[in-house]
């Protein structure tokens, strides 16, 4: 009997057995939508950090377990201690972060007039005991000017001779546009790099410069530029393409109404970005952007089913990511229900990332990575899908801890394919990092106006999160492949201008150890 069929008192089961099954119904329906209802409150008034703090005894005991086990590592030095008498004091401040010295710098001399550097007392001529000092940090608001280049050209007034003229220097990345480099510069990593929509970019030039760009003509500058950076776009997605592992997640965003999507990919060796623009969210989107990948080809995803068919057709590899796995069981957490199961199994994905975190600090080559996974991970990947498999515990099928155990299973093989090698992830975090830039601008400029601004923003997106994976300043790499660009022909190759080659070129040809561009977060 449905619920639906019941309209009045009167339509209730009297068998008791129905009546059972009824009831039995209205709590599974009850439960189901309790914990969306938990979720969706979470989602929205709650914190969007994943993080649980779980009280864990065994983490330096792992640690500790991990220094022995694990060959060719140096032990660490274990320093003798002794018991001292307890004190509080405040704790210092850490202070203003130094000025570096590329900062121009200007000294004022602020001292007594001549006349006033005599005692009040008469005892003579005063002398300086020292000096105090204060700086202040001026900020010189942006300067705009017209710049005129006037080309004189000469003829002979006797003959026809064709005139001649001084050939036109190269002032700006395209010939047909007015501002300069700086300029255009500004205006792309402001939308794109730091989120700001047009209009008030448009507002910005006009308080600093009196000067009114419409909207419409800076679309008309991206439009143009981006016909250049397409050929580094180009040579991007061939990079990601020929990688040994490829991270694939997908992210919406509106376009005039409508919902399309953007879909990033990121190498296996976690160098280069790549945007592709997509209309639908269908399997033709990473058909067509995988097409040329090599079989064997190891694809890192969250498991969902428009990957199925690039699988299947390129012969690739798929894998699934541990922290869509571990998400699963935080959300199950929040229903308030069968929490010690599901922090028994976060426990044991706490532990997968303590060993790989411990082989990063540890700086493991791909051969110690793979014989720690094998010694360590393997172990409590079957421990964790033998909780999985026996929970002990009665688990209603609709609670979200059965549907957590039901992800995991089902895509269990692809979850612990990241032991077959060293080198490969346990997750595609690295691709949802990517995606945060385009969270970010998504809720400032709202949406693209067409297919192409979806297009160019793609290309825009990828050589920026390219430079930021590389800790490359966007600006100053922009700066110098966009007037490169400008004297090479069209035919030319430019594969020695994608951020990775422009860093190696400046490096000695080889990568550098990669530094934060910011000194902290904070």
């Amino acid at each position: 009997m449905k619920t639906t069929d019941i309209k009045s008192i009167n339509d209730l089961p009297t068998d008791v057995n129905q009546l059972k099954q009824l009831m039995w119904s209205l709590i599974l329906d009850n439960r189901k939508l309790t914990d969306e209802n938990i979720l969706l409150r979470k989602e929205v008034f709650g914190k969007k950090s994943e993080k649980q703090t779980v009280a864990d005894d065994c983490q330096l005991e792992m640690i500790e377990l991990l220094s022995q086990i694990v060959p060719n590592v140096a032990p660490t030095q274990k320093d003798e201690y002794i018991d001292v008498k307890a004190t509080k004091r405040r704790k210092n401040h850490p202070g203003r972060n130094a000025i570096p010295d590329s900062v121009e710098t200007h000294e004022h001399l602020i001292d007594l007039p001549e006349d006033h550097k005599n005692c009040n007392n008469g005892c003579g001529p005063l002398k300086q005991i020292g000096e105090q000092k204060r700086t202040v940090i001026v900020r010189i608001p942006a300067k705009y000017e017209r710049h005129i280049y006037i080309q004189p050209v000469y003829a002979c007034n006797k003959c026809k001779d064709t005139p001649v003229a001084q050939e036109m220097p190269v002032v700006s990345p395209l010939p047909s546009i007015i501002p300069n480099i700086n300029l255009l510069l500004f205006v792309i990593l402001s939308k794109y790099q730091f989120h700001q929509p047009l209009y008030r970019i448009q507002r910005l030039i006009y308080h600093e410069s009196q000067i009114w760009f419409t909207r419409s003509t800076m679309v008309g500058w991206i439009a143009e530029i981006c016909v250049p950076l397409k050929r580094i776009y180009n040579h991007l997605v061939s990079a990601v393409k020929n990688s040994f592992c490829i991270h694939s997640d997908d992210s919406k965003i509106k376009r005039c109404g409508h919902t399309s999507y953007m879909w990033p990919y990121v190498n296996g060796e976690q160098t280069v970005a790549v945007f592709d623009y997509r209309e639908t969210r269908s399997a033709a989107a990473p058909r067509e952007f995988l097409k040329g990948v090599k079989p064997g080809t190891y694809l890192m995803t969250d498991c969902y089913s428009s990957y199925n068919d690039s699988v299947k057709k390129y012969q690739l590899i798929q894998m699934a990511c541990m922290m869509h796995v571990r998400r699963e069981f935080i959300e199950a957490i929040e229903t308030k229900y069968h929490i010690e199961y599901n922090r028994k199994i976060l426990r044991f994905i706490r532990h997968l990332y303590r060993i790989e975190r411990f082989a990063n600090e540890k700086g493991f080559s791909v051969e110690q990575r793979f014989d720690i996974r094998q010694r360590c991970s393997k172990g409590i990947l079957e421990q964790m899908k033998d909780a999985l498999m026996n929970p002990g515990i009665t688990i209603v099928p609709q609670s979200r801890t059965a549907k957590a155990i039901n992800y995991a299973l089902g895509h269990w093989d692809r979850i612990i394919r990241f032991l077959e090698r060293g080198d490969l992830p346990i997750d595609n975090g690295i691709d949802e990092r990517v995606i945060r830039d385009l969270a970010i601008g998504r809720k400032n400029w709202i949406q693209v106006m067409s297919d192409e601004g979806g297009k160019r923003m793609a290309i825009l997106y990828s050589i920026i999160a390219t430079c930021k994976l590389n800790c490359i300043n966007p600006e100053e790499y922009l700066k110098y492949i966009l007037m490169r660009m400008a004297i090479r022909p069209a035919e030319a190759d430019v594969s020695d201008l994608t951020p990775v080659e422009w860093l190696k070129a400046r490096n000695g040809g080889k990568l550098p150890e990669k530094k934060p561009l910011y000194p902290s977060v904070r």
